[in-house]
């Protein structure tokens, strides 16, 4: 999976994170704090991305298959088994465990993620459909009270269940931005592993 990601050296976004900093202790603003999370995850090396580009460049299933339409990346809670995806709107995708409703308002939510200006394929074959989350190998797993605030973006083959192959795990900052944590391949064992979660 390809990512197009905002970089910028460490030296360079650490100056400019004390610049925001020192902003923001005089007045708060959301885009100072938006613009000073994003330079804080720039200074520590940490590439970063823009969700709704980064879904419409991995573009769509098209004709003749099942998920006609539907993403060929999905992001969804690191700490869940499977996740949905469904058309919202017309340029509105969200991405879900459980009741997709529940966080209707929120871009980000403990159930699902939100992901506005998409630009919908005309033709779409079904209203939802469901993936397999990947698993985290031991070297990028965070501690369970980190990994709860971690979410996992993957290519997706077909939305029917099948294992993913080369995963990133990603960190919210705010609005459409968040920052790669890290990126990997599954083994054909890992994928052999995940696959029994369907079965089991």
């Amino acid at each position: 999976m390809d990512l197009a990601t905002l970089t910028m050296p460490k030296a360079e976004a650490a100056e400019r994170l004390a610049e925001y900093e020192q902003q923001l202790a005089i007045e708060r603003s959301p885009e100072d704090e938006a613009i000073a999370m994003g330079y804080r995850a720039l200074a520590r090396g940490l590439p970063i991305i823009r969700m709704s580009q980064t879904i419409q460049a991995g573009g769509f299933f098209g004709a003749g298959r099942p998920d006609q339409g539907f993403p060929r990346l999905a992001v969804g809670k690191a700490d869940e088994v499977a996740c949905q995806v469904h058309w919202s709107g017309r340029s509105e995708l969200t991405f879900f465990h459980g009741d997709w409703l529940v966080n209707r308002g929120a871009l980000v939510g403990k159930y699902s993620v939100r992901v506005p200006g998409i630009e919908r394929p005309a033709r779409t074959s079904f209203y939802s459909g469901r993936a397999l989350m990947p698993l985290i190998p031991p070297r990028h797993r965070p501690r369970p009270a980190r990994l709860r605030h971690c979410h996992i973006l993957w290519e997706v083959e077909s939305w029917d269940l099948i294992p993913p192959k080369d995963p990133a795990l990603l960190r919210h900052i705010r609005g459409d931005l968040w920052a790669v944590l890290a990126t990997w391949d599954l083994t054909d064992l890992e994928r052999a592993v995940l696959a029994g979660r369907v079965r089991g």
